[in-house]
């Protein structure tokens, strides 16, 4: 990518990080907002988000590849994993090696899922303002090693600006908007889950494929996620937007 486009999109990344004042703000479509932009400028294959509810519990909530949201729940189940480190540790992960014995050694059983799903390098940077984390970014790499310090950093960046952006969204709501801010976000999740369970029906698709075909929708259109997704689970979108598969992003 050239310096200039890199430049334009880092900034648009930033200002779509900021827009969170707006009516109609969705939690779980603002973070894919973010892990797109993570996966489009870093250098990265995947990303995902985990993030803290009301009682300090860690909640799956949203992913770029659905093999990520597979490895989100692997590291809630076993409870051991980067997001998992990182959110209570209010501090980065890595980048560590899932292969190499210090991966082994911390998250057995997510070390094998990780490069189960074919994925070489792991890191995680927190979602924190301050004293104040709520939740955390996760960046994976097919290659071990792969992940360099720049990287990082600008996940890290690209986090606090989200960080900032939620937190800023919530003070301008009352409370009970605020306590119920995450459970919109879950409950959007099992509507994606729906849309992609019938995608998989109709079109004779993996689980895989139908998410990257309704994200790719999504973003084309500059439509929300979770509309367009109530939208197929109601009928008003038909299947045949989704007919064609997603572009397919090059290795990294």
């Amino acid at each position: 990518m050239a310096q200039p486009e890199r430049d334009e999109r880092l900034a648009r990344a930033f200002l779509d990080l900021a827009d969170t004042l707006t009516g109609g703000f969705y939690l779980i479509d603002f973070l894919h907002v973010l892990t797109d932009h993570v996966v489009n400028l870093l250098n990265v294959a995947a990303a995902g988000v985990v993030m803290i509810d009301a009682h300090g519990r860690l909640v799956d909530v949203t992913a770029s590849t659905g093999s990520v949201h597979q490895l989100e729940q692997v590291q809630l189940d076993f409870d051991e994993g980067p997001c998992r480190d990182c959110c209570y540790q209010h501090e980065s992960i890595g980048p560590m090696d899932l292969s190499g014995p210090a991966a082994r050694e911390r998250w057995p059983r997510f070390s094998q899922a990780a490069r189960d799903a074919g994925f070489g390098t792991v890191a995680a940077v927190p979602l924190r303002l301050r004293e104040e984390s709520i939740g955390s970014l996760n960046l994976f790499h097919i290659h071990p090693d792969a992940l360099d310090p720049a990287s990082v950093r600008l996940g890290q960046a690209l986090a606090d600006a989200a960080t900032i952006g939620i937190l800023h969204q919530r003070l301008a709501n009352d409370q009970a908007e605020r306590v119920g801010q995450l459970q919109t976000a879950l409950n959007s999740r099992i509507v994606i889950e729906q849309a992609k369970g019938y995608l998989v029906a109709r079109l004779s698709i993996s689980p895989e494929d139908a998410f990257a075909r309704i994200r790719a929708h999504a973003r084309a259109h500059q439509r929300s996620l979770t509309l367009l997704c109530e939208q197929v689970m109601q009928g008003s979108a038909g299947t045949e937007l989704f007919a064609i598969p997603a572009a397919p992003r090059p290795d990294v």
